[in-house]
């Protein structure tokens, strides 16, 4: 909440940026480059994720958790350290990654920064209708927002499924990349596919225009978290 995104960018706050200050206190020397998983956007969150960094400092790998917390301000937290395979990279070695978005049923101050509030009633069984429609390999062209880099566009869905949380309704989506707000607009292809008669076939019209005029506005980012990052020894389903 309190970032501009992952990214290192000057004069503002960064999950990258707070990170480096704290691996350059652990290991004692010019902070080494850091990958993540996952770039996320400010206001989105990451409780899934994955940076991976090489350092020759001769710090115990399990002392690696502790000295980074105790650098780190208190809305960042290491979970884990590894020691990685020669080569790993934690964005290029990845093989998939799992998105959730929180819908709230009402305007909470208690969960307004890690959910939405649309401000309508939703249906979770058409939600669920037009989202599963997404599953499978497609062409997400309609699902990608101007900016985007020149990813390719087919991506592998894993499962795109709701279930209820205490405040309302989440989507977990699982795919093999995503594209530029890609999460985002389909929740709001979503909330609009619900509204018609045919929910599924709703989305499957979206995908087929292969452009983003047909699909969904893009969503607010609080209600998005990056959950987990598969790798080769992890099977995504």
């Amino acid at each position: 909440t309190a970032f501009h995104g992952w990214q290192v960018q000057p004069g503002v706050r960064t999950v990258q940026g707070e990170l480096m200050a704290a691996v350059e206190t652990a290991v004692q020397a010019p902070c080494p480059t850091l990958h993540a998983a996952g770039r996320t956007d400010a206001g989105v969150h990451a409780r899934g994720q994955v940076v991976s960094f090489e350092s020759a400092t001769r710090l115990p790998l399990r002392a690696f958790v502790p000295v980074l917390n105790r650098a780190l301000p208190s809305d960042v937290r290491v979970i884990e350290a590894r020691t990685a395979a020669a080569g790993f990279h934690a964005r290029h070695s990845a093989r998939a990654r799992r998105y959730a978005y929180r819908l709230a049923h009402n305007d909470d101050v208690l969960t307004g920064r890690h959910a939405w509030y649309p401000r309508q009633r939703f249906d979770a069984s058409a939600l669920e209708r037009a989202t599963r429609a997404l599953e499978g390999t497609h062409d997400c062209s309609s699902l990608r927002s101007a900016g985007s880099g020149p990813a390719n566009p087919v991506c592998r869905i894993m499962r795109a499924s709701w279930s209820a949380w205490e405040g309302g309704a989440r989507l977990d989506i699982i795919a093999d990349h995503f594209l530029y707000h890609m999460v985002r607009n389909v929740i709001g292809t979503a909330l609009a596919a619900a509204r018609e008669s045919d929910p599924a076939g709703a989305m499957r019209a979206v995908l087929a225009a292969r452009d983003r005029s047909a699909a969904g506005p893009t969503v607010p980012p609080q209600g998005l978290v990056l959950e987990q990052v598969f790798y080769d020894e992890e099977r995504a389903t």
